[in-house]
């Protein structure tokens, strides 16, 4: 095979634990991006003539960018949640009837139409 170019042992170095020897070995397998690694795996990277342990630490360093690249790639695609503004009440309290001890407190509906008959009695 033809001797790589700089730029396929750059991309290739640029891979954690990958030095320039490692590189040519891997672009010798016809590996030239961290795509083709990823691809590749494990056994690959081994076909490739790469030890056991520097094969399994490239193909964990490779799976952990691309998990990294896609949950920025998922983020990036959420819009960030709006929030609705709150409008602000242009009705003063008087005008609102509401009594003064009312202000603050929960009031809660009338379960009936007896129930409101004696509220508007005793509000009286």
């Amino acid at each position: 095979m033809a001797k790589p170019t700089k730029k396929v042992i750059d991309a290739l170095t640029a891979i954690p634990g990958v030095g320039e020897a490692t590189a040519k070995k891997l672009a010798g397998a016809g590996m030239k991006t961290k795509a083709d690694v990823a691809k590749a795996g494990l056994k690959g990277l081994k076909a490739a003539g790469i030890s056991s342990g520097t094969a399994t630490k490239i193909a964990k360093a490779v799976a952990s960018s691309a998990i990294t690249k896609a949950k920025k790639k998922v983020e990036k695609a959420k819009p960030a949640p709006k929030k609705a503004p709150v409008p602000k009440s242009t009705v003063s309290d008087t005008e609102s009837g509401v009594r003064g001890d009312q202000i603050g407190k929960k009031l809660s509906a009338p379960k009936s139409v007896k129930d409101m008959m004696k509220r508007i009695r005793r509000s009286d």
